[in-house]
């Protein structure tokens, strides 16, 4: 059934957007500008499991920690070295934007500088064909899908069910009475930030062994990931999660019945339809 097909095939493809759109939208919510540097987190993870996996000869799985974790601790490092004094001194969210292109550019660019512009590719574990309710797919699909999805879940859970989530709602909402309640601001940002730099990271890995990793891989899709973000709602990390499923299955299904270039088309259109909708009500 194509309609069956389309959610099975957007599921497996849309696994890496949704920890990409839920790593970006908590820095969203927390700082309250959209970081474009974000999408090198995406892209060091991936390069980092090259590090791991074909430089040192860890295999996939085992390079996937290392991998997350240092794209996090890559993360908190940017901040701390511009975003963080960036906002200590006021500076606004256009401003904020504008400085993380900036950021953007200087880590891809330094990238390429270190490692060279070529393509690389992941060592794949043994790949096994295997049937799920009647459709194809590979153990390492099926695989990341469990990975990102149970990833997901720890993030949603630490969002609306822990007090590091509760500290950041805090700060997000009103700064001077978290601060008065005793939430201490730069640990709790820290954290956010190693959070969705390790998010951006396993998205990254997942997106470079399903193609090929490459220093653009994360600015490719910085735009869909800013345009879930802001279709979910301004820090929801539960509608980041709903959306990147929807435009994943909607992607498929148009791909199953035309040509893939409609298919970025019709996504944006249905965006712009969602944003128009949600703008006309709200007026």
């Amino acid at each position: 059934m194509l309609i069956v097909d389309a959610i099975f095939i957007g599921l497996l493809e849309a696994s890496p957007l949704i920890l990409a759109a839920m790593g970006f939208t908590l820095i969203f919510y927390l700082n309250g500008f959209m970081n474009i540097a974000y999408a090198e987190s995406i892209t060091f993870g991936a390069y980092f499991a090259i590090l791991f996996n074909v430089v040192l000869g860890a295999h996939f799985y085992v390079a996937l920690l290392p991998s997350m974790l240092l794209s996090g601790a890559m993360s908190v490092a940017v901040y701390l070295a511009i975003f963080r004094p960036a906002l200590n001194r006021g500076v606004g969210p256009t401003e904020m934007i504008i400085l993380s292109v900036g950021v953007s550019f200087l880590l891809r660019y330094g990238l390429i500088l270190i490692v060279g512009p070529e393509n690389l590719f992941l060592n794949e574990p043994s790949i096994v064909y295997m049937q799920v309710l009647g459709l194809g797919a590979t153990n390492l699909q099926l695989v990341a899908l469990a990975l990102v999805f149970a990833m997901a879940g720890i993030l949603y859970w630490m969002v609306y069910y822990t007090g590091l989530g509760e500290q950041m709602r805090g700060l997000a909402n009103n700064r001077e009475l978290a601060m008065a309640s005793g939430i201490n601001p730069h640990v709790t940002s820290m954290a956010i930030w190693f959070i969705a730099g390790c998010a951006g990271g396993m998205s990254g890995v997942f997106s470079g062994v399903f193609a090929q990793v490459t220093p653009y891989m994360g600015w490719n899709v910085i735009l869909i990931t800013m345009l879930v973000t802001i279709v979910a709602g301004v820090g929801s990390v539960r509608g980041a999660f709903v959306a990147a499923v929807v435009a994943g299955i909607l992607t498929a299904f148009i791909t199953l019945v035309t040509k893939p270039l409609y298919a970025d088309v019709v996504l944006l259109l249905a965006f712009i339809g969602v944003l128009t909708y949600r703008g006309a009500r709200t007026a």
